[in-house]
Formats: structure tokens, C-alpha cells, sequence
């Protein structure tokens, strides 16, 4: 006890301790508002930019206090990001709502800030484009990378298949939720090795990725950009989205967006739906 009185009254409450420690909380506090202000200039910044595509396609920008993803609770945004780090709360930035032809869409761009105690600070931003449609059984479907993607190589078998089951093989929540059977896809030749799909329900699944449906997504691989080759689409609880770790990029949007309705168009179960419908 005497030592911890002697600490107390000799360390502690001494004029320097107690300077560096208010100007260490003071630090801590003033880079913290920085940052989340920095963070709201460029926030304010994409929505700027993401205004004229909206009034072009008859679509409105929702900032902050209005944004929101239909399928956040599906699939949390950064549910695969892990480091050891002081972490934000995960936060939606801006949602972008129209209507492609039949289909209602909604762009929303999500972000989280990593505080990592000697690596810095960052920020990291998911969007996600989410389109609902009529309800499909629980489906995930990819166009797997066939090249690396820092040195161009081709990858081998084994890269391949890691490549499938980490991100089309990862069970889809609602498949989890009812424990239902998570399994490969039987894609008809040629598509079978052109594509990688899994499904609460195979059958019903090839059905729906018939030739016609898998060959407009290698048709319009000339405008997809890099981000979205592969195209990995999750179909659940009446929507589909794809999730892409970056921000909305307005000149790169509507392709993927028309890829995706286009794909739709050509899936005998998939019907446009009002987001706010039953399914």
C-alpha cells in the first residue's frame, strides 16, 4: 500500500504526468475529430460527384442520416475484414436509389475507420449494389479469376479451386439460418468451366444459370472494369448484390449495374420486385 501511495504522490500527481497525460488526451482527441472530419469532407466530395449520374438515370442520392443497405443484415459490410486494431463503428455514407428499366437498384457505399497503434489510421470503404427481385432459392455464383492478378500467370488447378470455395463456397446467411445444404452447382458444359456456383438448392439453381444467362456475363466482359471480372453474385431473400471493397466509382457503375439487370433479365425465376414487397 505504501508503495502505490509513494507512486501515486511521486509520479502520478506530478505537474509533468499529468501534463503529458492531458495533452496526450488532448492529441488523441483532436486527431480523432480531424480524421472524422476529413472523412466528411470527402463524403461530401463523392456525393457531389455521384449527383449528376443520378439526375442522368432519374435517381436520387441519400446522404448519411438516410443510407442504408437492404441486405446489411444478410451480410454485414467488412464482414471479412479482421486486423488488430482499434475499430469505428461500421457507418453507411450515402445510398444511391433508381431504376433500371424494370428492376429497382440501390448503390450504397459503407466505410469504417481502423486505428491500428502504429500503423496509423485508415479508413476502408465497401458499396454494395443490391437489386431486388423476385425470391430465389439461397445462390452464389462467380466467374473465377483465371490469371494472377500481379504478375498476369495463369493459376494453377489448385489456386483455382481455393479460389471457388473461399468466395463462392462461403455459405449464404439465409442457407445458414434455415441449415440448409450448401452445395456445388451442376453447370451444363461449356459453362461448367467457365463459371463456379453453389446453391441451397442445385437443381433449381442450374435452371436459372442457363447458357443464355452465363454467356451475356462473358459477352459483356469488355466493359465490366477489373473489380468486378469475376462478378461474384449472392441471390437471397429476394435481392442480389455483389459487394466490391472500394468506393463508388460513377464512371464504372452502370455497366456492372446493366450486366447484372441483363443476367437477370435472362433467369426464368427472377422477377423485378419493389424493395418495400413481401417476398
Amino acid at each position: 500500500m505504501d508503495i502505490l501511495l509513494k507512486i501515486l504522490h511521486n509520479v502520478i500527481l506530478t505537474p509533468y504526468f499529468l501534463a503529458w497525460t492531458a495533452a496526450a488526451i488532448v492529441f488523441l482527441v483532436v486527431r480523432r475529430w480531424w480524421h472524422f472530419r476529413g472523412h466528411a469532407k470527402r463524403r461530401e466530395a463523392q456525393i457531389a460527384a455521384l449527383t449528376p449520374l443520378a439526375q442522368r438515370i432519374g435517381g436520387r442520392v441519400l446522404g448519411p442520416d438516410e443510407a442504408a443497405m437492404w441486405t446489411a443484415e444478410l451480410c454485414k459490410p467488412f464482414w471479412n475484414e479482421f486486423s488488430v486494431a482499434l475499430r469505428s463503428k461500421r457507418q453507411f455514407d450515402l445510398s444511391l436509389d433508381f431504376q433500371r428499366g424494370p428492376w429497382h437498384v440501390r448503390v450504397t457505399e459503407a466505410s469504417v475507420r481502423y486505428d491500428s497503434r502504429g500503423f496509423g489510421v485508415r479508413w476502408l470503404q465497401e458499396h454494395r449494389i443490391e437489386i431486388a427481385t423476385a425470391r430465389l432459392a439461397p445462390l452464389k455464383v462467380r466467374r473465377p479469376t483465371r490469371y494472377n492478378v500481379n504478375n498476369g500467370q495463369p493459376l494453377s488447378p489448385g489456386q483455382l479451386e481455393s479460389e471457388w470455395t473461399q468466395i463462392v463456397g462461403h455459405k449464404a446467411e439465409t442457407a445458414k439460418q434455415a441449415d440448409a445444404q450448401w452445395v456445388p452447382v451442376p453447370l451444363l458444359p461449356p459453362m461448367d468451366q467457365e463459371f463456379s456456383a453453389y446453391a441451397s438448392d442445385p437443381a433449381a439453381a442450374a435452371r436459372e444459370l442457363n447458357f443464355d444467362a452465363l454467356h451475356w456475363i462473358i459477352d459483356q466482359d469488355g466493359r465490366l472494369p477489373a473489380f468486378a471480372k469475376g462478378l461474384p453474385l449472392t441471390f437471397e431473400s429476394g435481392f442480389v448484390y455483389l459487394v466490391v471493397h472500394d468506393h463508388i466509382y460513377p464512371d464504372d457503375l452502370m455497366g456492372v449495374v446493366d450486366t447484372i439487370c441483363g443476367l437477370l433479365d435472362r433467369m426464368p425465376g427472377a422477377r423485378p420486385r419493389h424493395p418495400a414487397a413481401a417476398v
